[in-house]
């Protein structure tokens, strides 16, 4: 399939799913190429809004603060002063999830720089057994995943090789111990290699040019792999429950609810809006087995501007309004101990980029600026520090060492530091 048709293929979703969640429709628009630049290599996303279709890319005006403080050009003052702020934290531990920085691969604060030609560095990696999981190729046209393993070897997952914005780290599902990475329309056990097909696949050839009938992967919960597929009613698949025994169960989240891309596979989310918008109520439901149960329900008692992820055990929701987080168990707002209007220009400089780390603790980079001066295919060098917040102690410290990164963006892919869901 085209480029074209697989951009037109990838809008198209994201619109369909995000039905629910309030603010931008933020789809992933990754992919291919990237510009070999020695040994301090980034990994990462460019996540972007449904309404970024081209490859422009603003330069934010306002001055921004190097490595020792020094004034350099390109990002808002907002983000020179984030960083800074990030700079100013506690030193913690180094982050528990995998990401491509300065030199290679980091990892629970060791770097791997025995990387292969073959990485690609625009894909943020997965943690699996065996080492990590990592979109392959620098083609755009021919991209494949593997498992790298510490010392730079590859084991190629099955499956073919598949064009940009079909196939990546991030629209995999992997299980929790690390077993069996879901993505298409297979399921593989990387002790083996063996594939499985899923059940409920469409009609035509997954990756055909009726894009709109597709296999969805959401994620593994306890009892298997939840995932989208026939029969399908105005491009919206069933949901599906694969079971390990290999029988499947139709686990159809509750009216008007949904199941967040990247969120918990087994908790369900349905956002109720008051007449002029002056309230926001969230109900959860978890999936027991096959059946949904009502968790909790609240209202936020204003207007939700954009839900960006609910934790892993359904406990809070963050939003684009940090430092104040929503507490899913408690129904009320907390607030981290983080300037007002640092963590939302982050947020809105890389589109999301916040990830759980864990089931109370997120990640979010913090750099002096998220864009590049031109286009297509701007370069600049980054500066990240991650940063690490806790919604025990409302406490937020510095997660590992800053990075300097040199960053070469392109139409799929980007040389950002990120994160992929865990």
């Amino acid at each position: 399939m085209s480029i074209d048709a697989q951009l037109r293929r990838q809008l198209t979703s994201a619109v369909e799913d995000t039905t629910v969640p309030p603010g931008l429709a933020r789809g992933a628009i990754a992919g291919g190429r990237r510009r070999r630049r020695g040994r301090a290599v980034a990994g990462g996303l460019a996540l972007a809004s449904v309404a970024v279709v081209a490859t422009a890319v603003v330069q934010l005006p306002g001055p921004l603060l190097g490595s020792e403080g020094d004034v350099a050009s390109g990002a808002s003052a907002d983000l020179a002063e984030g960083l800074e702020w990030a700079r100013s934290l506690p030193q913690g531990e180094a982050p528990a999830l995998p990401f491509f920085g300065e030199g290679g691969l980091w990892s629970n604060g060791q770097m791997h720089d025995t990387l292969g030609d073959e990485v690609n560095y625009g894909y943020p990696p997965r943690q699996v057994e065996g080492g990590w999981l990592v979109v392959t190729g620098q083609d755009e046209e021919r991209l494949g995943l593997a498992v790298m393993a510490s010392d730079g070897s590859l084991r190629r997952l099955p499956g073919g090789s598949f064009v940009a914005g079909v196939v990546d780290t991030r629209s995999t599902a992997v299980s929790a111990d690390g077993r069996r990475v879901a993505y298409r329309d297979l399921v593989v056990d990387l002790d083996t290699m063996d594939l499985t097909e899923l059940p409920h696949r469409p009609a035509g050839e997954v990756g055909a040019d009726d894009y709109g009938t597709e296999i969805r992967i959401i994620g593994f919960t306890d009892d298997g792999l939840v995932y989208q597929g026939a029969p399908f009613e105005q491009r919206k698949g069933s949901t599906w429950l694969l079971r390990d025994d290999g029988t499947t169960a139709a686990v159809e989240p509750p009216p008007d609810s949904h199941i967040s891309q990247g969120g918990p596979a087994d908790v369900a989310v349905r956002y109720d809006y008051v007449a002029g918008n002056t309230d926001t109520c969230m109900t959860t439901y978890r999936l027991r087995d096959t059946t949904w149960e009502e968790w909790r329900s609240g209202c936020m008692g204003e207007k939700l501007g954009e839900a960006l992820a609910v934790s892993p055990g359904a406990e809070w929701l963050l939003t684009d309004d940090l430092p104040r987080v929503w507490s899913i168990a408690d129904g009320r707002w907390d607030r981290l101990d983080m300037p007002v209007g640092l963590g939302r220009a982050q947020l809105e400089a890389q589109r999301g980029g916040a990830v759980w780390e864990g089931d109370d603790t997120f990640l979010l980079p913090f750099a002096d600026r998220w864009t590049g001066p031109t286009s297509p295919e701007p370069e600049f060098v980054q500066h990240v520090q991650v940063v690490r917040c806790s919604l025990v102690t409302l406490a937020c410290e510095r997660a590992g060492d800053e990075q300097y990164l040199p960053v070469v963006t392109t139409m799929w892919s980007s040389g950002q530091l990120t994160f992929a869901q865990p």
